[in-house]
């Protein structure tokens, strides 16, 4: 049974979320310019898709040391730090001068964008219980919904107007304003310094009990094999859509606008069943539907009745169940790991990441012009999680600090 904590000011979720908008932005601002960047540095759609298979690799790593050194040094620091590399890195991205470059400030942006999900996990979950985190994660989720549904209508648009390089420069100006306004008013919310989380035999035996741990690891790998579907959709849909099926540029982001809308409606379910409903029967309705969103883009494909409109409906099936499963996932699996809260959020984050980057790794390797591929991946991002959490049945854990 876990113990209700003291109201929290609002301005704390609120400085959390706006970081992670801008850190979502830098996945998706730029996707309507994908399919033109070949043309642009004279080389191939994989080429082009390692700008964002690299990146979340970068993402993925760099988490895993930013959660114990927010445990060292605190939440505060490591979160400003990062935003400062962060809009470094992105105005290296803006001046790049060959595909390589852009590659090269793409991974430094991803190793530097990655310390608001540590900073944000660990603060959300120590400062809230279990139904408090959850509608925070929710609301969470909800509000940093805006960023990838806006973005690549605002990207699309950016493109035509100014070319690829102003949504780079439009996010370097983002992302010092969220600094400066971090820097002003986000309190250090660390209560003690833990000055042994950097020690190197620590940090091996901390990290090796999270992945032996079947329950957290049941979570984690949910929640990560699902995101990887939707980093699929958002390397993948950019060339489907305006090279295969002829939607324009700066139309593209509309389409990938309702699928993330879809996405807030499942946060704003969860929201209002907090309390009411338990995190893993949400979970499991999430994963339900999302295999049934998949089943009928796989469906639509066999029978060649694919076009934008009816893909992007299977797809807000599929968004609308991880909105659930992000909101709860996270939650159960803090309450079940049996390691520190740095290194659970270290790897929270750090695993959906990876989960991304593979799912952009297997559209670049299987990239073919047609809708298959990415059908068949995206199958397979609902199925196997799913599988995954039914064979553990992490379910039957209790939270482990009750």
């Amino acid at each position: 049974m876990t113990t209700a904590k003291a109201p929290v000011p609002i301005f704390i979720p609120a400085l959390l979320i706006m970081a992670s908008a801008t850190s979502i932005l830098s996945t998706d601002l730029y996707t309507p310019s994908l399919p033109h960047l070949q043309g642009v540095f004279g080389t191939d759609a994989a080429r082009v898709q390692l700008t964002l298979t690299l990146n979340l690799v970068a993402y993925a790593l760099a988490q895993l040391f930013y959660g114990p050194l927010s445990d060292r040094i605190g939440r505060r620091p490591v979160l400003l730090a990062g935003m400062i590399g962060f809009a470094v890195s992105t105005a290296l991205c803006a001046v790049a001068g060959s595909i390589d470059a852009l590659i090269l400030a793409r991974v430094l942006q991803g190793l530097t964008a990655c310390a608001e999900a540590v900073v944000g996990y660990a603060v959300i979950r120590e400062l809230y219980d279990e139904a408090g985190a959850v509608r925070v994660l929710a609301a969470y989720g909800m509000a940093i919904a805006l960023a990838p549904a806006i973005g690549p209508v605002i990207g699309g648009h950016m493109h035509v107007w100014f070319g690829w390089r102003s949504n780079f420069i439009l996010l370097t100006g983002i992302i010092m304003i969220a600094t400066l306004l971090i820097w002003r008013f986000l309190p250090e919310t660390l209560a003690v310094p833990d000055r042994g989380a950097l020690r190197p035999r620590r940090l091996l035996r901390g990290y090796y009990t999270l992945l032996s741990d079947g329950p957290f690891m049941s979570y984690t790998l949910t929640m990560s094999l699902v995101l990887g579907g939707l980093f699929a959709v958002i390397a993948a849909f950019p060339f489907l859509f305006i090279e295969r099926m002829g939607v324009a540029t700066d139309q593209y982001g509309y389409y990938y606008a309702a699928i993330v809308v879809a996405f807030f409606f499942g946060s704003l379910a969860v929201s209002r069943a907090a309390g009411r409903m338990s995190s893993d029967g949400l979970l499991r309705i999430g994963l339900l539907l999302g295999i049934l969103g998949e089943a009928g883009f796989v469906l639509l494909v066999a029978m060649a009745w694919e076009n934008p409109v009816n893909i992007t409906l299977t797809q807000c099936f599929f968004a609308f169940g991880l909105g659930l499963i992000f909101a709860t996932a996270p939650v159960r699996a803090f309450d079940v790991c049996r390691a520190g809260h740095g290194y659970a959020a270290a790897m929270l984050g750090a695993l959906p990441m990876a989960g991304g980057a593979l799912g952009t790794f297997c559209v670049a390797l299987t990239h073919d012009g047609s809708a298959w591929p990415i059908a068949i991946i995206l199958m397979a991002a609902t199925v196997i999680p799913a599988a995954v959490y039914f064979a553990v049945r992490p379910w039957r854990v209790g939270t482990a600090s009750a």
